[in-house]
């Protein structure tokens, strides 16, 4: 049995835009994530239907430390970590976790 995240408990049928890497970090609290990246089980965070927007700055917030607690790998943390949303919820998603990865250091001059 898949262990999940409704994020309908942030949303409560209102919110149709998460945004915020401090709304992120909050929903990470609220879910109690760090508990659920060494869980044996996948996670499935589940989306509902009227959100229609999930900014980077949110999926990072939310997801960054589960990122790296998977150093960084993408495929296992995917594994781990499924979302259940429409494609373009997905794809934002997608955009989030592709930001945790970009390397943001500047080469010397």
């Amino acid at each position: 049995m898949n262990l999940s995240i409704d994020l309908e408990a942030l949303t409560k049928g209102k919110v149709h835009n998460l945004s915020g890497h401090e709304r992120g970090l909050a929903a990470r609290a609220l879910f109690s994530l760090d508990e659920l990246d060494v869980a044996s089980e996948p996670i499935e965070i589940h989306v509902p239907d009227y959100v229609y927007g999930i900014s980077p700055s949110f999926v990072q917030g939310f997801l960054s430390s589960s990122l790296q607690s998977f150093d960084s790998n993408k495929s296992a943390f995917l594994d781990h970590y499924k979302v259940i949303a429409s494609d373009l919820i997905k794809r934002q998603f997608d955009r989030g976790v592709s930001a945790i990865l970009t390397d943001r250091e500047f080469p010397a001059i």
